[in-house]
């Protein structure tokens, strides 16, 4: 029987927690730039510490703080909703702060057209104010839109048919991030071609551009080629997803944004920095 729980109201800015406060804690609503106010992104990053909430606007990066303490696997965000895949159950973001759901220990959230999508302990479903069970399928690493990736491979929603490849760390659009490289599905027999060899942690493709972290660094594809992102930081990435802008965050949890310069306040574009001081990250997302 599908787990009943009390429908969810999404989309709330509230945070439970503040840290960290120095000079640069400066809301981005007070600051100008140029003269207007730019869009401002609030981002979301999991790890073994919980859920930080960051602020970012035009490349800058402003306040942040914990939202919800937990052991995050793993988070997902889509049309102004939020969900994190804990050690416990999957939360989600509604007016009173994250809140269970009832599906129980997760290792994967995402979202499709359909909504929200979990996975853990071998079972895989979709939320619709309560869980719907869709089928099984093992150690579940990340689910993008109409795929998911796993230890056994790629698998289509919602059929859960195998499309191939083996130990999958993540994917997005047609690639998958494996730990023997990095793989576009397309062609007449729907097969996958190898787009860049060695280790891969993550991919975020937005039908305009693709973001890959590798072991060596973080790529672009640009031109038809895969170039290396000039980051302010020495460290390693392990996600990257796509929203107004591009954001990053490293193992050592420093969240990283990357801002066309006319887009940004001072007209100086490229990749921007600042250290949340977070252990054991695993993911960042955008509503």
């Amino acid at each position: 029987m599908p787990t009943q729980v009390k429908t969810l109201r999404m989309r709330s800015k509230h945070t439970k927690r503040r840290y960290e406060v120095s000079d640069d804690d400066i809301a981005l609503s007070e600051k100008r730039m140029y003269g207007a106010k730019r869009p401002e992104t609030h981002a979301y990053v999991a790890s073994g510490l919980g859920v930080t909430r960051v602020e970012t606007a035009g490349g800058q990066i402003g306040r942040f703080s914990l939202s919800e303490r937990c052991n995050a696997r793993d988070v997902a965000g889509a049309s102004g909703e939020v969900a994190v895949a804990t050690d416990e159950d999957v939360l989600v973001l509604t007016d009173d702060g994250f809140v269970p759901t009832g599906f129980g220990p997760a290792t994967a959230v995402g979202y499709d057209g359909d909504g929200l999508l979990a996975a853990g302990d071998s079972r895989v479903a979709r939320y619709t104010g309560e869980w719907q069970g869709i089928g099984e399928v093992a150690d579940v690493q990340a689910i993008d839109g109409d795929r998911l990736a796993a230890a056994e491979g790629v698998y289509a929603l919602p059929s859960l048919d195998r499309l191939g490849l083996v130990d999958v760390a993540d994917v997005s659009g047609d690639y998958a991030a494996t730990e023997s490289g990095l793989y576009r599905y397309g062609g007449e027999n729907g097969e996958w071609t190898e787009v860049r060899s060695g280790r891969h942690v993550a991919v975020a493709s937005d039908g305009e551009q693709v973001h890959a972290a590798a072991a060596d660094g973080l790529y672009e594809l640009t031109d038809g080629s895969w170039e290396p992102c000039t980051l302010p930081v020495d460290e390693r990435v392990v996600d990257v997803t796509h929203g107004d802008d591009t954001y990053a965050i490293t193992e050592n949890g420093t969240f990283l944004v990357a801002t066309a310069a006319e887009a940004t306040a001072d007209g100086q574009g490229g990749w921007r920095q600042r250290s949340l001081g977070v252990p054991d990250v695993v993911g960042v997302a955008v509503a």
